[in-house]
């Protein structure tokens, strides 16, 4: 038997068959049940989708023999030839290769003519939009006073291109992209047929592809099928580095490293793609579009079951993960991947904005300190024992009541020792202080950065943003971030110092800079003066 391809073999013969768009198949069907059938229709929509195999199911109905009717018998001279595109009574017209006022002009005499043996003389033009305004001036006339032996079918998917004087006298439908869940039930029903197994998450890894074109899926699985009957193996890997798309699975391996910030198991994975030759590019958007699955998981699990185009194994996965990562910090690893990608169009290599992004993640922004530590900050204990890498903080802050006022009265007493913390202290160690914030809380360390520091005669500390940074200081100053921030500063600086937060009404002047930004501005000076065996000169001629 001579090879079909899947888009033709498969392609739907009647209106039942048509999947996704149940809204147009309801107005048409009963269109045609009741004899109100219009002279002419617009159907509107993505590439793919059934606009042409709707418009062949409407003709067949139309001129059946049997008809007209809503199942088409296949069997009659009109159906056949329909099937096949050779019927002489409906008329495919390519648009964008038939566009001109010549090509309208001979569809306007041809369309006087009777049918040669059908009911009616349809005309089907694909990508109507390519026609020309003559065109489409010399069509106007023949859409408004049409023969009643005639039906005109538009297809375009660009409705916004064609002529209002042509959308005003035809019947409008939009179709819709197909679901994934109708697609991979397309699929399934395909490979049955073929008597080829195939994993799910292979379909809907197709599916995912195809984007809502039924069409798309139908042509990548008909080319899939030969390569896995030959090597009679079904790697997923492999079908998702021929099909341009990173699977299901790494997604979700990787998503599972983020939340836990292994920064060590991350780089080797992107390592392995690298060594594997996978596209970093395809793989950055495609797990933006994971993680943008998670972000409607935590804000809409209703929008995620309708808009979600992955498998039912990726949906549980999602459900149970999204309750160990916060939205800050999701659309913050978001943000660094989209940055990534456009760093990589000046550096021209995209593995390395894609590790720095990882980096920055997981460990925060860190900037180096040169100033040595002074001795009435260091911990007898180190940083590590502080700050247990293992526990959540509502674990350390929690316990029993007995051990809370214990070591309570322990930091007091190491507290009464140290000298009261000045303005400048707490700057010259602010940067260091960021960084071990970000060790734990990545979204909070990044709002800090952006405060200006004042301490009020009590010894209390006032965290200033100037009004475009509004938002940080709403989401620290809720009870449970600013306990946090007070908590950290403690353990770190050996103080208990409490937090407010306020808005800046003007930015800080030139002069009221802190000491240590001074100073480095004179050592810069000195510096400059050696160098060049110059002076200052403080005349003020």
């Amino acid at each position: 038997m001579e090879y079909q391809a899947f888009t033709l073999k498969y392609r739907p013969k009647n209106f039942d068959e048509v999947i996704g768009q149940d809204h147009i198949v309801t107005a048409l069907k009963k269109a045609v049940k009741e004899q109100r059938v219009h002279h002419a229709y617009l159907f509107s929509g993505p590439r793919g989708v059934g606009k042409t195999s709707v418009a062949r199911i409407l003709a067949k109905s139309l001129n059946c023999l049997q008809g007209p009717t809503l199942n088409p018998c296949e069997e009659c001279l009109s159906c056949r030839e329909i099937t096949k595109g050779t019927s002489l009574d409906v008329i495919e017209i390519d648009g964008a290769s038939n566009r001109g006022i010549e090509e309208i002009r001979i569809l306007r005499e041809n369309v006087k003519l009777s049918p040669s043996y059908s009911r009616y003389k349809i005309y089907i033009i694909d990508e109507v939009h390519m026609l020309t305004q003559e065109a489409f001036n010399a069509l106007l006339k023949t859409l408004e006073e049409p023969p009643p032996h005639v039906k005109f079918i538009f297809a375009t998917t660009h409705p916004h291109k064609v002529l209002p004087t042509i959308l005003s006298r035809c019947q409008k439908f939009q179709f819709h992209l197909l679901p994934t869940e109708k697609i991979v039930e397309k699929l399934k029903k395909i490979v049955e047929r073929e008597k080829v197994e195939m994993d799910s998450q292979i379909l809907y890894a197709i599916a995912r592809t195809a984007e809502g074109s039924v069409r798309d899926a139908e042509s990548l699985l008909d080319q899939l099928i030969p390569v896995l009957l030959e090597e009679k193996k079904e790697i997923l890997s492999d079908i998702a580095s021929f099909l341009g798309i990173v699977e299901e699975t790494s997604l979700n391996e990787i998503t599972k490293l983020i939340i836990e910030r292994n920064i060590a198991a991350i780089l080797e994975f992107i390592n392995k793609m690298n060594k594997e030759g996978r596209d970093l590019g395809v793989f950055i958007n495609n797990l933006v579009e994971h993680l943008r699955n998670l972000i409607l998981v935590k804000l809409s699990p209703k929008i995620f079951k309708e808009l979600s185009s992955v498998s039912p194994h990726t949906k549980e996965f999602l459900f149970q993960k999204a309750e160990l990562i916060t939205l800050e910090e999701l659309l913050k690893i978001m943000e660094l991947l989209i940055e990534a990608k456009g760093i990589s169009k000046k550096l021209n290599t995209l593995r390395i904005p894609l590790e720095l992004a990882f980096i920055k993640f997981c460990y925060g922004e860190k900037e180096l300190n040169k100033l040595s530590f002074p001795s009435s900050f260091r911990s007898q204990s180190s940083y590590s024992e502080q700050f247990p890498e293992e526990k959540d903080w509502e674990d350390i802050l929690e316990g029993s009541i007995d051990e809370e006022v214990s070591v309570k009265e322990k930091e007091k007493e190491k507290v009464e020792e140290l000298p009261d913390l000045n303005l400048k202290e707490i700057e010259s160690h602010w940067l260091d202080f960021i960084s071990q914030i970000s060790k734990l809380k990545v979204s909070l360390a990044s709002y800090l950065r952006e405060a200006k520091l004042s301490l009020t005669k009590d010894g209390n500390l006032i965290l200033g943003f100037p009004k475009k940074f509004s938002f940080h200081k709403e989401i620290l100053e809720k009870e449970k971030n600013r306990k946090f921030i007070e908590e950290t500063l403690k353990k770190y600086f050996k103080k208990n110092l409490r937090v407010s937060f306020t808005l800046l009404e003007k930015p800080s002047l030139p002069q009221e800079r802190s000491d240590c930004e001074s100073k480095e501005e004179g050592r810069l000076i000195d510096e400059l003066l050696d160098t060049f065996k110059g002076t200052i000169d403080t005349d003020n001629e």
